[in-house]
């Protein structure tokens, strides 16, 4: 204590001495307490490299997602297909790309790393963006951007040059891979000529209307490019037993389009033909579309809605609920044909798609005339009606969608003109395209489609398209109702009858004016001169027009009627309180 080697220094110690005083006063230290040899940091973890991005030469498109489902479409199977963000798993992923691709890009000590895997592709789809199920295109002809697009199932033709369904050309659609259509390589052409005798067969069956067999050659040459028009006209065939029905479905119509075309008939349902098209373009022929019972009736009706939706070039898609909780899209861009004894056509918006083409009874000839003429149409049709002949004729068409696009249109201003209706335009001007287009490779002019059509009579179809507001008011007017006479007797009469008497324009012995005004009353209408009120909300007027589409709606349908005008406030003879309605024309009396 106090001292140090450094003090014996100063007072000249030697070495021994200043030993010597070391060894007097050192004494040993307290052991200092073991402490454990502190643990080495662990080393700095390596910073994880990212995910590395899907290469655009990827075996795979990623085509984008929606409500957490993502698309693809594998090269291996052309088809497009959907996977929720749980079902981005390793047995998934194969279905995209073989094992060997996703060990080699993603890479683990256990294999493919998945989780990386999954990442990565859920970064590709976000840059990808919103898919959407119509831009999904299946078989048959197309319009992409000015191309002409064939999709034959395993290929695809655009503008004639043959490409794989993996690598079609750049386009906002996707093509998937579907059974293949069967058609030959290296065939040429439907010549004008040949068209021009598709027509003359059409037109050679027994019509009702001669121009009836122009319009279903029209038909035949527009169904193939269906998917490529922006109205997609209808046709109903009616006819009886033995007018030739049977040769037109199967030897005419079924031979040429039998590769590009669904063939159902009998009970099939609405479902049925909107499953097995999804998203092909092809036309639909339906024969024995009968409705004779209730359940025929409605699946009819459900078939013809179908259709109606098929029309429009619009972008509407049809959507149906899953069992699993999944939407379901339908993209039908079809042509219909159906046949049957009788048509079921009872909304005017289905009246106005379908062109109603009917076959005469050949018995109006005498019976070696009748054999002479099947004799020669059947030896034509066997002639030019084979299968290597509807393939010319579908490569026909689809060379010409631009030019045929074109001769629509003209048609289509023209035949409104004539008609004196936008939506007949539209209709049978498309048609009429369409049998234009068969003997012509050009183009078709304004002076073209008017002398196409002057050529021919059209009253009958000019009459077959009512007015749904026309319909409507015809539908009440010829309501049968029991009335009671001032005998006590109860006498069965038209609503029509019953506005006559009550207008003072007719008379009975049965009935009065008074009667007839009483019982109007209480059906919600009402007789003012000129003037017919029917009632917005009367329950006469509901029980007149219940089971039709007009049950809800008929006052907004009858104000579209020339001359009608909303009356106001409204008192009728037998309803207790007052209503508000709608004031028509009497017909015939003029607006």
């Amino acid at each position: 204590q106090g001292w140090d080697l450094a003090d014996g220094l100063t007072e000249g110690m030697t070495p021994g001495q200043a030993a010597g005083i070391v060894a007097k006063f050192a004494k040993a230290l307290d052991p200092l307490p073991d402490v454990p040899d502190a643990e080495p940091p662990p080393p700095a973890a390596e910073p994880t490299p990212p995910a590395p991005e899907i290469p655009s030469s990827a075996p795979f498109v990623c085509l984008g997602f929606s409500e957490g489902v993502y698309y693809y479409q594998p090269g291996s199977t052309g088809q497009v297909i959907s996977l929720s963000r749980s079902s981005h798993t390793g047995t998934n992923l194969l279905t995209l790309a073989p094992l060997a691709y996703w060990e080699t890009l993603f890479p683990s000590k256990t294999g493919a790393n998945w989780l990386a895997a999954a990442s990565s592709l859920f970064e590709t789809q976000a840059k990808a963006g919103i898919f959407s199920a119509d831009r999904i295109r299946g078989r048959g002809a197309w319009w992409d951007d000015g191309r002409s697009v064939l999709h034959l199932g395993d290929r695809l033709l655009i503008d004639g040059t043959e490409q794989s369904i993996s690598k079609a050309a750049a386009s906002k659609f996707h093509y998937q891979r579907l059974a293949s259509i069967d058609i030959p390589k290296r065939l040429e052409l439907l010549p004008d000529e040949l068209g021009m005798e598709i027509i003359d067969i059409a037109s050679r069956f027994h019509w009702e209307v001669p121009a009836s067999g122009l319009l279903l050659a029209g038909w035949i040459a527009l169904a193939p490019i269906c998917g490529a028009m922006q109205w997609r006209p209808h046709v109903w065939l009616t006819a009886s037993a033995g007018s030739g029905k049977s040769a037109i479905l199967d030897r005419f119509i079924g031979i040429l389009l039998e590769s590009m075309a669904l063939f159902p008939e009998g009970n099939t349902t609405e479902a049925f033909i909107r499953q097995q098209l999804r998203a092909d373009a092809i036309p639909v022929i339906f024969d024995e579309a009968e409705s004779n019972e209730k359940p025929d009736r409605q699946r009819i009706q459900n078939i013809l809605a179908l259709a109606r939706v098929s029309s429009s070039s619009g972008r509407g898609v049809i959507g149906k609920g899953g069992a699993d909780g999944t939407a379901q899209s339908f993209n039908i861009r079809s042509m219909f044909l159906l046949c049957s004894i009788s048509t079921a056509l009872k909304q005017g918006a289905d009246q106005s798609r379908f062109a109603q083409l009917t076959l005469r009874n050949p018995s109006f000839l005498p019976k070696p005339e009748r054999i002479a003429h099947w004799s020669a149409l059947d030896a034509d049709i066997t002639r030019l009606c084979t299968a290597e002949m509807g393939h010319r004729l579908l490569l026909r068409m689809v060379r010409q969608i631009p030019i045929i696009r074109d001769s629509v249109a003209v048609f289509r201003r023209a035949a409104a003109e004539r008609f004196d209706s936008q939506r007949q335009g539209d209709q049978y001007g498309t048609l009429l395209a369409g049998a234009w287009s068969l003997a012509n490779s050009r183009p078709a002019t304004i002076e073209d489609a008017y002398q196409l059509i002057d050529a021919n009579s059209w009253d009958a179809y000019r009459e077959q398209t009512e007015a749904d507001e026309e319909r409507c008011l015809q539908h009440i007017l010829q309501h049968q109702v029991r009335v009671e006479g001032d005998r006590g007797s109860a006498y069965t009469r038209t609503v029509w009858e019953l506005v006559e008497l009550a207008r003072g324009s007719a008379a009975s012995m049965e009935i009065t004016m008074t009667a007839a005004e009483a019982h109007l009353g209480r059906t919600g209408i009402k007789v003012e001169g000129d003037r017919i009120v029917v009632s917005n909300s009367a329950k006469g007027m509901r029980r007149i027009l219940d089971g039709t589409s007009w049950a809800d709606c008929y006052a907004t349908v009858l104000g579209r009627l020339p001359g009608a005008s909303k009356a106001g406030v409204v008192r009728f003879k037998g309803l207790a309180g007052v209503s508000r309605a709608v004031s028509l024309a009497f017909p015939g009396a003029g607006a």
